[in-house]
């Protein structure tokens, strides 16, 4: 019981950083979070859609994270699994798409 609730939390709070983290990235452009070879071609013209599609892409992943802390929190379902796939995939999607656009 008590290992469960350690794992929801813990779910949670990375959700919540990722989401933090992606928000910077996104608002304010801190393309520093980033380490050095996945960004070290972008241009400065490109600079704010690449933090966009990043950005938003860090969200996604965040949120799958703290959406599946709470079915798991509430339900202790094993369709939380789903939702994270979900936006696991989809924000990979939006990270490699950004990096391959922009990156280059």
């Amino acid at each position: 019981m008590i290992g469960r609730i350690i794992g929801t939390m813990l779910t949670g709070a990375i959700g919540i950083l990722l989401i933090v983290l992606g928000c910077l990235l996104w608002k304010k452009e801190k393309i520093t979070l980033l380490h050095d070879y996945h960004i070290d071609k972008v241009t400065p013209e490109n600079r704010r859609a690449f933090c966009k599609l990043s950005g938003i892409g860090l969200i996604v992943i965040g949120s799958g994270l703290l959406i599946t802390s709470m079915i798991l929190g509430i339900t202790d379902s094993a369709y939380s699994f789903i939702c994270f796939a979900v936006c696991i995939a989809v924000g990979m999607v939006l990270l490699i798409v950004a990096g391959m656009k922009y990156n280059r």
